[in-house]
C-alpha cells in the first residue's frame, strides 16, 4: 500500500472529525464563512495544488489507523511553497531543551533519532509539511527516523485502549513522541499513553502540544480561547501542567498560528483546504511553527 493511499484514507477518516466539528462548533463555523473569500466543496477538501512529491513507506496497522514515513515534502518542495505562501510574523514559542536532552544531544552531536508522531489528521497535516526534512537540515548530524501514526479524529483516548501503544509504538523505539491535535478529549487519556510510553520505554522523551486549525476563528481571541483544543484557554493550561508534571516537553502552537494568519491580513480560510483542515499554506505555517521551536541552541 503506497503513502499516497495512506493518505486518501486519512483523508475519509477526518471527514468525521469535520462534520464533528461543524456540528459542535455552529457558532464559530458560521462566523468564519460569513466573509469567507474560499468557497470549498460541499464534501471533501479543495484539490491540492502542490501534492506531496515524496512517496514514503507505510506500514500494516488496525483499520481506520495509519502508520507510514515522514518527510512526504522534498525541501525544493517546501522551498517553493513557502515562498509563494503569504508572508506572516509570530512571537518564537519558547523552547524546552530541559526535557529534551537526549533528543538535543542526538541532534547536535550526532546519532540516530527515530521520532513518532501520533495523533489526528492535524497531526497528519503537521507532518505533512514536511517539516522533518527542515530539521535533518538543521541538523546534518543526525540520522532522523520519524513515522506518523495517525487516525481521523485521533486522541489518546484511543490510543490508550487496546494495546496500542505496546503493539504500535513500542516496538519502534522511539527516543522522541510528539502528541498533539485537536482531538484529545481528556488530560487523564494523555497521561496513561505518557505512563504507558515510559512503562515500556524508560528514556523515551515527549513533547506534547496544543492544537491548531478546527473551526474556531484565530481572528478572534474570545472564540480561540474557548476551543477544547487551544493553547491560548483552559486546555492550554491544563496540558502545560500535564507536561510539568510529567516531565515532558511543551509546545503551544496555537498562539504562533492564531498570530501568523492575523499578521497577514488575510482571511485565515485561505490557509485552509475545508473547514477544518490546513491546506499546503497552512501546512508551512506548522512547518514554520515547528522549525522555531527546534531552532538549533547552539547557532548564534
Amino acid at each position: 500500500m503506497s503513502c499516497n493511499t495512506i493518505h486518501f484514507g486519512v483523508f475519509f477518516a477526518s471527514l468525521f472529525l469535520l462534520f464533528s466539528f461543524i456540528m459542535f462548533s455552529k457558532l464559530s463555523f458560521a462566523d468564519m464563512m460569513a466573509d469567507s473569500p474560499v468557497k470549498f466543496p460541499e464534501q471533501g477538501a479543495l484539490p491540492s495544488k502542490y501534492p506531496p512529491d515524496i512517496n514514503t513507506k507505510s506500514e500494516d496497522s488496525e483499520a481506520e489507523y495509519y502508520i507510514f514515513g515522514t518527510p512526504q515534502r522534498s525541501l525544493e518542495q517546501i522551498t517553493a511553497i513557502q515562498a509563494e505562501m503569504p508572508n506572516g510574523r509570530f512571537s518564537a514559542p519558547p523552547q524546552d531543551w530541559i526535557n529534551l536532552k537526549r533528543t538535543r544531544k542526538i541532534l547536535t552531536e550526532g546519532g540516530i533519532l527515530r521520532f513518532l508522531a501520533v495523533g489526528d489528521s492535524i497531526v497528519n497535516d503537521t507532518m505533512r509539511s514536511g517539516w522533518i526534512a527542515k530539521l535533518s537540515e538543521a541538523y546534518p548530524k543526525a540520522d532522523i527516523k520519524a513515522t506518523v501514526y495517525v487516525r481521523g479524529g485521533g486522541g489518546c483516548q484511543h490510543y490508550k485502549e487496546e494495546d496500542r501503544v505496546a503493539k504500535y509504538i513500542v516496538p519502534r523505539n522511539p527516543d522522541l513522541v510528539f502528541i498533539g491535535g485537536i482531538s484529545q478529549k481528556d488530560i487523564a487519556s494523555i497521561r496513561e499513553v505518557i505512563h504507558q510510553l515510559r512503562s515500556a520505554l524508560p528514556n523515551v522523551e515527549i513533547l506534547l502540544a496544543t492544537g491548531t486549525f478546527g473551526t474556531a476563528d484565530p481572528r478572534s481571541p474570545e472564540e480561540l480561547a474557548k476551543a477544547p483544543h487551544s493553547g491560548t484557554g483552559v486546555y492550554g493550561q491544563a496540558l502545560k501542567k500535564l507536561a510539568e508534571e510529567e516531565k515532558c516537553a511543551y509546545l503551544d502552537m496555537t498562539t504562533p498560528w492564531a498570530e501568523y494568519i492575523c499578521s497577514t491580513g488575510l482571511h485565515p480560510h485561505i490557509f485552509y483546504r475545508d473547514v477544518v483542515h490546513a491546506n499546503e499554506y497552512g501546512e508551512q505555517i506548522l512547518s514554520k511553527i515547528m522549525m522555531e521551536f527546534w531552532k538549533n541552541p547552539d547557532e548564534k
